[in-house]
């Protein structure tokens, strides 16, 4: 099974990558940055890191994909917007670093990287070719366009495989508001938010749905090679801003007013995509005419995810806007009231023996510093010198006030201890804040390597299962030894089918034996396919299969001649003469190497030798198999080859015909000379409790085993069905 790494967030894109590679039963791993994106069922494993985070080294490693595909220029985590662009500009180029160089360093096969037709910004007249200089003015433009060249960089420098695949104008169904990034999503949305759309008739595009791109994509990753490194896939659906306008005015239920906004000369930016066509059958099914009105009938469904009242605030109205001022100033509120009750105690205090002593203002002031720190303490102290003056104004006049340096002393005590104590608690809260901060990075450390070694188990489990369970393993060899031991007697040929069917992973195989240096004959074969040689091969007729054989190598058929086996084997005796034929049918071309023809080899022998060992133990029990002197059955042994052909004919490996000869009052020993040089070597005749014979001929049904019995009568030897018996 081949593995997969999607480097990108999730979104129409990157899901719809995901259901394509799971229908193909690829194992798929993820790679994500965003730790509250929830991992799709189809994922085998999901990786939350930073694209230039240290951990994607370790997770390459751990996953061993066969393939890295990085969404690149169709990655939603990168927002492009202006005050981000830079940012986002830096961080994709150091990802997509650190992406190449580790999948290089640690052998990834093939590592795709997505561009887009934005690394083409200049005005085109004609169909852009894959050869063509880019000419990117953005920054989001640079920036792919640097992606593209570090990615063929790395293509040219290591021995690693590097595909840059350029998808024109890809556009989906948006999930919501902010999957709004294509043209044609784009303009939907304008047209339901404003009523309103301005367009430029001259102006051409064509933009590719995520579906095609996606099927583009796997026939190019799934090739078994690829011709060059830049291919564009496109749709060459040419179209104008102004009849997308008249499109969705007309599907949707609003009124759209369309505003001609016509400038300039004719420009067109289309990909040509003649070379990905050439070398892939991609057919495009999708038009716009057909996913924009169902764009349209998502977005009217489902309004609230794609219309804002209020875009700062999200469209949450007025009511959180109110609330959102009210908890901020909900801390000055506290202080305002709270500033009351100590007026109202300071002013009673005043000149009482007991409390004159206590400055309640102080204590205001030290409360609220502590608690909120240093802008509340501003805050309380202000409020407190209000409360001061005012309360002395009671006894002397203003300009006495002013002119008092005691004034002047308290205030100052006041904002001292206030700004003091309010700085101390700001310093704590940021040094709490520090700390809490390293303990998340080492908590988020900690959870990288826990998943990391939870990922490692994960796959380490899966790996020594299939260790275990695979065709290479000692286990594996073991049960098929088994198996074969465990065949009844004369069941071996069709048990040896079975382990051959299911170890060269094929439905189709067929066993020749040979009956003498020039014919084969059919024993056994699974499928009509495999029988499609006939029942008697000749090897005169087929000596590029057998001249192979002869020389006890095995034949793979690299013509890919369909009336001819994909692999054959050919199994010999102690004298080096040909005994056992094994024909293998439509076996994938990828499979038909070294390693297979040397698996055939090995189960070949294991089977022969377990056949030799049957047929050696059959020798052995002649004498109790076969009437004294005669080549006839007992009749329980005669039973039990029937038994055993008829299974193998339910399961269609097998023909057979069964039909009874009146002995008469000849003796055994003459029927059984007369008979047996009529039939073939795996023919069997059996004696019967009435005193008749019956004769079952393998791999022959009712209507070829007329010429043997023509050849009977001609010896005056009567047959019957069991029908007519």
């Amino acid at each position: 099974m081949s593995s997969i790494l999607i480097v990108g967030s999730y979104g129409s894109f990157t899901n719809e990558l995901i259901n394509k590679f799971y229908k193909e039963n690829w194992r798929i791993y993820t790679l994500i940055c965003n730790k509250k994106l929830i991992k799709p069922a189809h994922v085998f494993e999901q990786y939350v890191f930073k694209y230039d985070s240290d951990s994607v080294r370790t997770l390459i490693n751990s996953s061993r994909p066969d393939v890295i595909l990085f969404t690149g220029a169709y990655d939603p985590y990168y927002k492009w917007e202006d005050e981000s662009a830079v940012e986002d500009s830096l961080n994709y180029v150091t990802g997509l670093s650190n992406l190449l160089m580790s999948a290089a360093m640690l052998g990834t096969r093939h590592f795709i990287y997505i561009s887009s037709e934005k690394v083409f910004e200049d005005e085109y007249i004609i169909d852009i070719k894959e050869d063509l200089q880019t000419s990117p003015n953005s920054v989001k433009g640079m920036t792919i366009s640097q992606g593209e060249n570090l990615a063929m960089h790395f293509k040219q420098t290591t021995q690693m495989e590097v595909s840059v695949i350029r998808l024109a104008g890809m556009y989906g169904i948006p999930a919501d508001r902010k999957a709004c990034r294509d043209i044609y999503s784009g303009m939907c949305l304008k047209a339901l938010v404003s009523g309103r759309l301005q367009v430029n008739a001259k102006k051409g595009l064509s933009a590719l749905f995520v579906k095609d791109a996606v099927e583009g994509l796997f026939l190019l990753v799934n090739a078994p090679e690829r011709k060059h490194v830049i291919y564009h896939i496109s749709s060459l659906e040419e179209v104008t801003e102004d009849i997308i306008a008249r499109l969705i005015q007309e599907k949707l239920s609003n009124q759209i007013d369309i505003v001609d906004q016509t400038v300039g000369l004719k420009s067109r930016l289309i990909l040509s995509n003649s070379r990905f066509l050439e070398e892939f059958p991609l057919e495009i099914r999708n038009s716009y005419k057909d996913i924009i009105p169902q764009i349209i009938m998502y977005m009217n469904r489902h309004k609230n995810l794609f219309l804002h009242s209020d875009e700062k605030y999200q469209g949450k109205g007025l009511g959180h806007r109110v609330l959102r001022v009210l908890k901020k100033a909900f801390p000055f509120l506290e202080s305002l009231v709270f500033f009351i009750p100590f007026f109202i105690l300071n002013n009673q205090t005043v000149g009482n023996d007991y409390f004159g002593g206590i400055n309640f203002y102080l204590l205001y002031v030290l409360l609220f510093a502590v608690i909120h720190g240093r802008q509340q303490a501003i805050l309380a102290s202000l409020l407190s010198v209000i409360g001061y003056c005012y309360r002395q104004l009671y006894s002397t006049s203003g300009f006495s006030l002013l002119i008092d340096i005691n004034t002047y002393i308290w205030i100052a005590q006041i904002f001292v201890v206030g700004l003091t104590v309010g700085h101390l608690k700001d310093k704590f809260r940021d040094m709490e804040a520090d700390k809490n901060e390293q303990i998340d990075f080492m908590s988020e450390r900690l959870n990288d390597i826990t998943i990391i070694n939870s990922s490692n188990i994960k796959i380490k489990n899966y790996y020594a299962e299939k260790i275990i369970s695979s065709t290479e393993s000692i286990g594996r060899i073991y049960d098929i030894t088994s198996r074969l031991d465990k065949a009844a007697t004369g069941e071996v040929l069709f048990a040896a089918l079975d382990t051959l069917s299911e170890i060269m992973n094929t439905p189709n195989v067929s066993i020749y034996l040979v009956s003498n240096t020039s014919y084969c004959r059919l024993a056994t074969a699974s499928s009509e396919k495999a029988r499609s040689l006939g029942k008697s091969v000749s090897m005169g007729t087929y000596h590029v299969i057998f001249d192979v054989l002869k020389e006890k190598q095995v034949y793979i058929n690299r013509t890919l001649d369909s009336n001819l086996p994909m692999m054959a084997s050919a199994l010999f005796d102690e004298k080096e003469n040909m005994r056992i034929v094994i024909f293998l049918w439509e076996i994938p071309y990828e499979q038909m190497t070294l390693y297979q023809a040397n698996l055939l080899t090995i189960v070949g022998a294991l089977v022969y030798s377990v056949v030799v060992r049957d047929a050696d133990y059959l020798d052995a029990l002649a004498y109790r198999r076969y009437i004294s002197d005669t080549a006839i059955l007992q009749e329980s042994a005669y039973h039990e080859m029937l038994e055993i052909y008829k299974q193998a004919a339910r399961k269609g490996y097998a023909d057979l015909c069964e039909f009874y000869v009146h002995a008469g009052s000849k003796p055994l020993k003459e029927l059984s000379d007369t008979i047996k040089p009529l039939l073939r070597e795996t023919d069997y005749i059996g004696a019967m409790a009435d005193g008749s014979l019956a004769i079952l001929l393998t791999n022959t049904n009712e209507t070829e085993s007329v010429y043997v019995r023509k050849r009977l009568e001609e010896k005056n030897i009567k047959t019957y069905l069991e029908k007519e018996l």
